[in-house]
């Protein structure tokens, strides 16, 4: 039974990624006639499953993203369990 719960969180995973992939896509492709245009340099993916596969590189048309555990945003520390520990370390080292 451990192995078919394991094997459907893998199979979870890869079709969530699979699925934000295509949209990012989807967004990339409208964009472009509007003359918008995605910075993939500072694109990053959040993964939201703990342990975080860090490290990892999804290709996105032609651009690599990097899958992040965490990262920040608008000055805060977001972190993939929405646990603010992280966040609130930072914060006083800071100070």
């Amino acid at each position: 039974m451990a192995n078919l719960k394991e094997n459907l969180f893998l199979l979870q995973q890869h079709y969530l990624e699979r699925l934000l992939v295509l949209a990012l896509e989807i967004m990339d492709e409208e964009a472009r006639p509007l003359g918008l245009t995605i910075n993939w340099s500072k694109t990053k993916i959040q993964t939201m499953f703990d342990p975080a596969p860090v490290g990892n590189q999804v290709t996105i048309n032609g651009h690599s993203v990097e899958v992040v555990e965490s990262f920040p945003y608008l000055g805060s520390l977001i972190h993939c369990t929405g646990d603010s520990t992280l966040e609130i370390k930072r914060r006083v080292s800071i100070t």
